[in-house]
């Protein structure tokens, strides 16, 4: 009954949600490609339509083993760009995924020249849709047990941090050379890293995705393009919508794709995560009734709601720190904003419960089984770990995002 609810609840909040048809066109190699035998585009454009938003045309200029120096020179690949629509139509975004070493120092690679091909190729694009907006889709690290670790990268984390770095930089190269607002990075790679690079969602090579890793890519590319949250969509898994007819023969169903959605919300830009924190490798997750945790940050609760928090440190980033869980109580209408002095910071400090600090070498919970029900009323959980923050530069701690659980 709880799970009903809750998909009812998530309805509600999308049933506003409407998009213009938008024109898309991917850049990439296997990593977009791979899986399901449609890749990423396709999920992308199911994921639209899922949410409500008129269909996307999709153009696919993706080639195996490709780098961003040979989309953005080679002729059949920049003549996608005035040959694959309509006269008088342009483009709204082009999705740029580029080698998955590319971004790094090694092997031959030289991540000045990713950036500089990544400039060249919105470039490119906007000399015919001066409007249209570049998705760089961050790629992730091997999984444990590649060849790649110990060398030439300690650690998947080693690894992970490269990359995610070199694409922050050719984003803000785009910036540079185009304007305000014409990148953003679709942070794909931070999403597989709370995943910690766990063989299971790789295909056999521990480099290329299973079809669960290619459709978290599509989710956070999705929610790149559209400035939605994933985790406000419920796929109609019975009976199937043309979504989970893609889904369902890889036997990924709703407790997947919740699992999956809150991840890809929480490495979302911080504008579009309901609750946002410092963005590290700090995990908060809920549960309500018998569901699994999850990333997701709102919950409906009521009398009898068995209603967990779970704090994690991920990676092993956070494992000496001690954490607190906090939790507040407001007016579901009037959410709490930032914190003047910590922005990262969503519960009121003079005003919240303070678990008991505990360092996260195991994840810190707290579970309650609520006797009563306040409708009007939510909860608002939150979790601090005392270490500083790589991300926010707050140099006392860190904050996981946190989760709103909404009385009914």
């Amino acid at each position: 009954m709880l799970r009903l609810v809750r998909a009812l609840f998530l309805l509600w909040l999308a049933s506003g949600v409407t998009a213009q048809a938008k024109n898309l066109l991917f850049y990439g190699n296997s990593y977009s490609f791979f899986s399901f035998g449609y890749g990423v585009p396709e999920l992308v454009r199911r994921l639209a339509i899922d949410a409500g938003n008129p269909a996307p045309v999709i153009v696919q200029a993706l080639v195996g083993g490709s780098q961003l120096q040979y989309h953005a020179t080679n002729a059949t690949q920049v003549a996608y760009i005035t040959n694959a629509l309509p006269a008088g139509q342009s483009w709204d975004h082009v999705v740029i995924q580029g080698n998955s070493l590319e971004a790094t120092p090694y092997f031959g690679f030289n991540p000045t020249t990713f950036r500089s091909a990544a400039v060249a190729i919105v470039g490119n694009v906007r000399s015919h849709s001066p409007n249209a907006r570049a998705v760089l889709y961050q790629t992730w690290a091997r999984a444990w047990g590649h060849g790649y670790y110990p060398t030439p990268f300690a650690t998947p984390l080693q690894m992970h941090q490269t990359v995610r770095g070199n694409y922050d930089l050719a984003v803000a190269d785009i910036v540079a050379a185009h304007g305000a607002n014409t990148a953003v990075k679709a942070a794909v790679g931070d999403a597989v890293a709370l995943l910690e690079w766990d063989p299971v969602w790789y295909d056999p090579d521990l480099s290329h995705p299973r079809p669960t890793l290619t459709l978290l890519a599509a989710m956070c590319i999705f929610s790149s393009i559209y400035g939605q949250r994933v985790c406000d969509l419920v796929p109609d898994f019975a009976p199937t919508s043309p979504l989970s007819q893609m889904l369902t023969p890889h036997g990924i169903g709703l407790a997947t794709w919740n699992h999956l959605a809150g991840l890809a919300d929480q490495c979302a830009a911080p504008a579009q995560r309901r609750f946002p924190g410092s963005g590290d490798h700090l995990l908060l997750e809920s549960a309500t009734g018998t569901d699994p945790w999850t990333a997701d940050p709102v919950k409906p609760i009521t009398a009898g709601t068995l209603t967990g928090a779970r704090m994690r440190s991920m990676n092993h980033v956070y494992d000496g720190a001690i954490g607190w869980l906090l939790i507040d109580l407001f007016p579901t209408t009037a959410p709490p904003g930032p914190q003047p002095l910590w922005p990262e910071v969503r519960v009121d400090l003079g005003r919240s419960l303070i678990s008991p600090g505990l360092t996260l070498g195991s994840p810190l919970v707290l579970s309650y089984q609520l006797p009563f029900t306040w409708p009007g009323l939510s909860l608002l959980a939150q979790g601090i770990a005392w270490q500083p923050s790589s991300i926010s530069g707050n140099p006392l701690f860190t904050a996981t995002d946190a989760h709103e659980l909404r009385f009914f």
